[in-house]
């Protein structure tokens, strides 16, 4: 389609169409594309070190799709079930995501430890995975039981405009639906 370019009440750049619909192109620093990259090239600083603590709450949770298809039981080791509090839980389909909540919310995750070679090869692949998919690594204190651990949990790089899970648990979600044949 044809069209003239001009500048919007905002001062971005648009282009008015024949039909009169104007498409803005956004050109700020903060667009959306740009601050996605920014929080992924933020987030990607690669983990190092001898072991990472992952809290897992959705499909590399014990039994479901990713959980086999990377083989975590054998290529990790569980630390136990726990409350990431200060988190949201929220439906993004087949899958979930979590975000920041001011409420009194939290997140049910399972905590994996991924420590020597073969171990921690499967941890950049899922955090490779996890960062490319729209989601950024926050560090946070897990407590199971007694022990109190640093790790981190994926955390969605846009607040979700989806369902949001009140008891933060999306295994029990799944069942309650009757849709844990589908993730598993």
């Amino acid at each position: 389609m044809k069209g003239n370019n001009m500048e919007n009440d905002s001062g971005k750049k648009g282009t008015i169409h024949e039909n009169g619909e104007n498409k803005v192109r956004d050109k700020t620093l903060y667009g959306r594309v740009f601050h996605r990259n920014v929080c992924w090239q933020r987030s990607y600083e690669r983990p190092e070190g001898e072991e990472l603590i992952m809290a897992l709450y959705g499909s590399l949770r014990n039994g479901l799709y990713n959980s086999r298809r990377f083989d975590l039981p054998n290529k990790s080791e569980f630390l136990g079930i726990t409350k990431v509090r200060g988190y949201s839980l929220y439906s993004l389909g087949p899958y979930p995501g979590v975000y920041p909540s001011e409420e009194d919310s939290y997140v049910i995750a399972e905590v994996r430890r991924f420590s020597g070679k073969q171990q921690l090869e499967v941890a950049r692949t899922i955090d490779y995975i996890e960062l490319f998919g729209g989601y950024h690594r926050e560090y946070v204190d897990l407590e199971i039981g007694e022990q109190k651990l640093k790790g981190f949990i994926y955390v969605c790089d846009e607040k979700p405009e989806s369902e949001k899970i009140e008891h933060g648990d999306w295994v029990r979600y799944l069942k309650e639906r009757g849709l844990e044949e589908e993730s598993n």
